[in-house]
């Protein structure tokens, strides 16, 4: 229920968004004067597909190909820049009107103008499409950890989505770069996967090309839930060597790595946190790292036996300006906080996308963190 008023209300705002961008942007350029009923087709076409996009359930959309499904995804992208870009230029000739000085310009400043904007449009509508599906950059910190006994290099990464948009390509890539990196251990902190167990079975087991010393630890997200949690656990312990830690911690000698069930758990009554579960042999006299996918987890429990919590989740808003609500809803949004004198919060902006392939103001990112031992 929660997820049709979503997608109703989602796509209301598109429908709107075009009627405006139409009626504000399309109607005023002079290079478009005898087209008109070509973009009123265009834009009605565009409404219905992302309307269909968004309220077809999961089932119906796993039947696309996934080239197909990849291009309905991109289809956002037009009306969210072009709608920024409409509703900046009227705030820009309401000021100049307000100001008594807004005048109509000569007619080939008008089209040098309008083929301005288009090309303007295109470029913003790519580079968001670009910022989605691209490869993410590296993104380095250093942070200092109390009684840590060595330093330690780990590369996290979150919210990956491997399903019908992002699959083996993506993934390969990605473990080459991080790779590159020569990190000492990896964390994959939740919603590795975006579809159903039988959809990446083939190749998921690539994960094991990841290079590290102390191997790969993983947590589910709230997608893994959602596409069914046991399956997939299932395929994943089948076809790679990810110490998965669901619910428990591995004491590795210097250092205790952990990790949290999803909150998702709650809601569907299966696989929930159980901290007690984790910190039952908890090695408490050394530094312990946590993997719990979403952020406001340090906000319902109490995780002051932990050095350092990594998570994901939030994409870092993935798109402007939803990360305001996005830290209303998780308390935290990215980077590094610290919850008290010794243990921090690291938030990833993640290495994917969900939903529409764009990604504005919240770019994706392999974080690479520099654990320091401080005495």
């Amino acid at each position: 229920m929660v997820f049709l008023l979503f997608s109703l209300i989602s796509s209301l705002i598109f429908i709107l968004a075009n009627v405006y961008i139409y009626k504000r942007l399309i109607k005023k350029l002079i290079i478009f004067k005898y087209f008109h009923k070509f973009f009123i087709f265009v834009l009605f076409l565009l409404s219905v597909i992302q309307a269909s996009f968004l309220l077809i359930r999961n089932n119906t959309l796993e039947l696309l190909n996934d080239e197909i499904y990849s291009f309905l995804s991109m289809l956002y992208a037009p009306t969210y820049c072009l709608f920024f870009m409409t509703l900046i230029l009227d705030i820009i000739r309401l000021i100049l009107l307000l100001l008594g000085k807004y005048k109509k310009p000569h007619i080939s400043l008008q089209i040098f103008s309008n083929l301005f904007l288009v090309a303007l449009g295109v470029f913003f509508t790519y580079v968001s499409i670009n910022n989605a599906i691209k490869i993410p950059e590296i993104k380095t910190l250093d942070i200092n950890i109390s009684g840590l006994e060595q330093d330690l290099k780990i590369a996290v990464l979150t919210d990956i989505h491997l399903g019908k948009n992002l699959h083996e390509g993506f993934l390969e890539k990605l473990i080459v770069k991080v790779n590159q990196q020569n990190p000492d251990m990896i964390m994959i902190v939740g919603d590795l996967v975006d579809t159903k167990a039988q959809n990446f079975q083939n190749y998921i087991s690539k994960i094991d090309d990841f290079k590290s010393k102390y191997g790969v630890f993983y947590v589910p997200g709230n997608h893994e839930y959602y596409h069914g949690i046991n399956e997939i656990l299932q395929t994943l312990k089948n076809n790679t060597k990810m110490h998965i830690l669901l619910n428990q911690n591995m004491d590795l000698g210097f250092i205790n790595i952990a990790g949290l069930g999803d909150l998702a758990g709650l809601q569907k009554g299966i696989l929930a946190p159980d901290l007690a579960r984790v910190k039952v042999d908890l090695n408490t006299s050394k530094s312990s790292i946590l993997l719990a996918h979403q952020p406001k987890t340090a906000l319902l429990y109490d995780l002051s036996d932990f050095d350092l919590i990594l998570s994901g989740h939030t994409h870092g808003g993935q798109v402007f300006p939803f990360m305001f609500l996005v830290k209303i809803n998780q308390g935290f949004l990215k980077g590094l906080y610290e919850l008290n004198h010794k243990t921090k919060l690291f938030v990833s902006t993640g290495a994917g996308f969900w939903g529409p392939s764009i990604r504005v103001f919240a770019q994706s990112e392999i974080a690479i963190l520099n654990l320091k031992a401080q005495k």
